[in-house]
């Protein structure tokens, strides 16, 4: 295998070069298996090296152009013949760059940098990064985003024509992606597996080990499937099964269910006889009856305008964060009642405000996700069972971003064969919240009984960020995953691994403290 050492400047002149040459053959491009690194060291903390490699963008097509695959590797402080721990971001979409590890690294607290630090005592880390992602160093990387056209300010919001102009958007995205010459049937998840069977290949890997959360445990898992013989052993948390790309309503509810159970605990929300989710039912019946015209105000420029409000936006909006909370944030959950309650009460002002910031707005998605998940798609059995979900009623199409862009997105879909659960004597520690919206605790405890050597840590009280939070309140918890992958035979570890940790309860806002719209725009 070729290795050529060179300084990022001239890969992003050979990018550049690419990128704006598309009469370039591809046989012009380095060759596959070609690595581009430099060196990239973390202060003592991380010492490896940034690198590029040269793969095909499509490898169903023989004359297929070359694109590059960025990653880092880091060699174990102190060589053990471990098998590595590769750890895949999320998303998809999503990145870790060399700035946000330098950030990560100085953090006192527990991160995933923190974990890289540890495991990396006697593991080799290899992150790697999603093939064409915008965020990092590479040749053809994706445009970001695609968009689609808002609707009126005067017309609810409808999800069915929300999905008529999405499916336009992507359309137009797709065409010029095709102006540019780019081959978007190679930006599926099979090429995302094969992207880490080419790393591991080039550095002689005989095993590897992952650590993945949310799609990254989904990008681990489609690697197991594929070459289960070379994976030592997975950290998965925020677990997306394979056939589970698209969400659950019944999930969602939920949680919404579990926050509710917290509310009537605390004692200090005032509920209505029909309870919180009584409430919300109660507020969509009323709007599928009657849209409203509000006269609503501005968040930032005070202006007052009048806006539609259907039951379809306040579906939209139930799982959305709430004032300045964080998506996956416990702080979202806990100011999630009163959203609910002041609508039931007919307080609109605080959801005008954000339908009329929101409307105006060209709606962005993020291309590489639209393109890797749809690839993944959805059995025909799990499908049905979504569209029967009983809080589907309540919630609508939560997955309409699949279902208006599917058929028209050009990466192919895996078989059934490929999503469907399957059992694996791979050992496996997952880590999952009870309050985890993006991906429900139920995922997690369906795909467990597939692993007969797996273990759950469940976090009682977590949403999609369980791992800062059970760090938060248990402060052995890097210790549990060290644990798991220091232990040569890695159940071992789990009889000191707890089955549970909990967090403190939800802090709600009680009821007559400020509204949201005051606190809005405050």
């Amino acid at each position: 295998m070729f290795e050529q050492s060179a300084r990022f400047t001239f890969i992003l002149l050979i990018a550049w070069i690419f990128t704006n040459n598309a009469a370039m053959h591809a046989h012009t491009a380095p060759a596959v298996g070609t690595l581009l690194t430099q060196p990239r060291q973390f202060g003592d903390q991380l010492r490896g090296e940034e690198a590029l490699i040269v793969v095909p963008e499509n490898r169903t097509v023989a004359d297929s152009r070359n694109i590059t695959v960025h990653y880092f590797r880091f060699p174990a402080r102190k060589p053990s013949g471990k098998p590595p721990v590769f750890f895949l971001p999320g998303g998809p979409g999503e990145a870790i760059t060399a700035a946000q590890i330098s950030e990560g690294l100085q953090q006192k607290r527990y991160t995933k940098y923190a974990e890289m630090r540890a495991f990396n005592a006697n593991r080799d880390i290899v992150i790697v990064n999603q093939r064409g992602n915008s965020h990092v160093p590479g040749i053809q990387n994706l445009p970001k985003l695609w968009f689609a056209q808002p609707g009126k300010r005067l017309e609810p919001l409808s999800f069915e024509q929300r999905g008529q102009r999405m499916s336009v958007g992507i359309q137009e995205s797709l065409r010029i992606c095709q102006n540019l010459q780019f081959d978007l049937r190679g930006y599926d998840i099979l090429h995302l597996v094969d992207d880490l069977e080419a790393i591991r290949q080039t550095h002689g890997y005989e095993q590897i080990a992952f650590r993945g959360g949310s799609f990254g445990s989904q990008w681990a898992l489609a690697y197991l499937q594929q070459y289960p013989q070379h994976v030592e052993r997975l950290l998965l948390s925020g677990v997306e099964p394979l056939d589970y790309t698209y969400d659950s309503a019944d999930g969602i509810w939920n949680v919404f269910q579990r926050v509710e159970a917290q509310v009537r605990a605390s004692g200090n929300i005032q509920l209505p006889e029909a309870g919180l989710l009584g409430a919300v039912k109660a507020v969509i019946t009323r709007l599928e009856k009657q849209p409203l015209r509000v006269r609503g105000q501005h968040p930032r420029s005070r202006k007052t305008t009048e806006i539609a409000i259907g039951a379809d936006d306040v579906r939209y909006y139930l799982r959305q964060p709430v004032l300045n909370s964080r998506v996956h944030s416990r702080r979202m959950l806990e100011l999630w009642p009163k959203l609910v309650l002041e609508l039931y009460r007919e307080d609109h002002q605080y959801l005008a405000a954000k339908i009329i910031d929101d409307r105006p707005e060209l709606e962005d998605y993020n291309l590489l996700l639209t393109l890797i998940d749809n690839s993944l798609g959805i059995t025909d059995k799990r499908l049905k069972k979504l569209e029967n979900e009983e809080a589907r009623r309540w919630l609508g199409n939560i997955n309409l971003l699949y279902t208006a862009t599917q058929a028209v997105t050009p990466a192919p879909t895996v078989s059934d064969k490929f999503r469907q659960f399957k059992k694996f004597d791979t050992p496996v520690l997952f880590i999952h919240g009870t309050l985890d919206l993006a991906t429900p605790i139920e995922n997690a405890e369906e795909i467990l009984t597939w692993f007969p050597n797996g273990h759950l840590i469940t976090v009682e009280g977590g949403t999609h960020a369980a791992n800062l939070h059970a760090a938060s309140v248990d402060p052995r918890f890097l210790n549990y995953l060290t644990d798991f992958f220091n232990e040569a035979n890695p159940t071992d570890a789990f009889p000191r691994i707890p089955a549970r940790i909990t967090l403190p309860p939800l802090q709600f806002q009680a009821t007559g403290e400020p509204s949201l719209f005051s606190q809005l725009i405050d």
